[in-house]
């Protein structure tokens, strides 16, 4: 099935109804031009981003209702049933080089939690590079990949997987205590463009990192203990700034370090 078939499919299912995520109602909501492929359940939307990045040439959103195995960052599974969540990837071609994944990511956590400040009147934090928590609790995970390009040197796109909790309460057993949800009557459709929106006016500016004092306000790592992992072992540091690319400074004793890539775990000062 083509990419245009699978637009008109999802657009026309007369059996969505008003609060199910359709391309045709994203649309009404955007401000910018955005190519939709909406599905009712994929395995993966960034997996599909993937499949078909060869083919686009202008920003892409592939949203679904439901993800199979949906995807998190070290391989991680994202658990996305059906109906309760915002799963989204957006395709962007631009050309760019491997080390803005970081940077990416960061910038796309700012604009979800902006999105949601906005339609919401919620207080989101981020966990570094890539989580979203709301009263401590994760809500939302974002993982950006990049699309090779001839170039070994330089990435042809980047996809940025988006995966927020919207009204899910029942949980799998290993994520009742970290996971949480939005909580709030929210249509699915306008967070969606908000987000689209969001990214696609926050990448004209990237270079100017204007994001980067709004991360750090929102961020629920700095000042506290973080542990992470170095060479396979386990070690706690203190975190203290987040650079201009989105890198993590950290400091032990008297030595400064930046992390640009990696999992942490955070012990809040409460």
């Amino acid at each position: 099935m083509s990419i245009k078939e699978i637009f008109i499919k999802q657009t026309d299912n007369k059996n969505l109804n008003s609060s199910a995520l359709c391309a045709k109602d994203i649309s009404a909501y955007l401000k910018n031009d955005v190519k939709i492929i909406c599905f009712d359940v994929i395995d993966s939307t960034n997996n599909e981003a993937k499949r078909n990045a060869g083919a686009m040439r202008s920003p892409t959103l592939f949203v679904a209702n439901e993800q199979t195995a949906g995807r998190g960052r070290l391989g991680r599974q994202f658990y996305s049933p059906n109906d309760t969540g915002l799963y989204m990837s957006l395709y962007l071609d631009i050309e760019s080089e491997y080390s803005d994944i970081v940077c990416m990511t960061s910038a796309a956590a700012v604009c979800v939690t902006d999105a949601l400040v906005e339609l919401c009147d919620v207080d989101p934090k981020i966990k570094w590079v890539n989580d979203i928590y709301l009263n401590d609790k994760k809500i939302c995970g974002i993982l950006c990949e990049g699309v090779n390009s001839s170039d070994k040197n330089k990435l042809s796109g980047i996809i940025i997987g988006i995966g927020i909790n919207i009204s899910t309460t029942d949980f799998p057993k290993e994520l009742l205590q970290i996971a949480g949800a939005v909580g709030t009557n929210l249509d699915r459709n306008k967070l969606c463009a908000l987000i689209c929106d969001n990214i696609i006016q926050m990448q004209k500016s990237i270079k100017d990192r204007n994001f980067i004092d709004k991360y750090k306000e929102r961020s629920m790592v700095l000042g506290n203990e973080i542990t992470y992992i170095e060479n396979g072992q386990a070690k706690t540091a203190t975190a203290i700034d987040i650079d201009i690319d989105g890198g993590l400074v950290i400091k032990t004793g008297e030595e400064t370090k930046t992390l640009c890539s990696g999992e942490i775990s955070v012990r809040l000062n409460k």
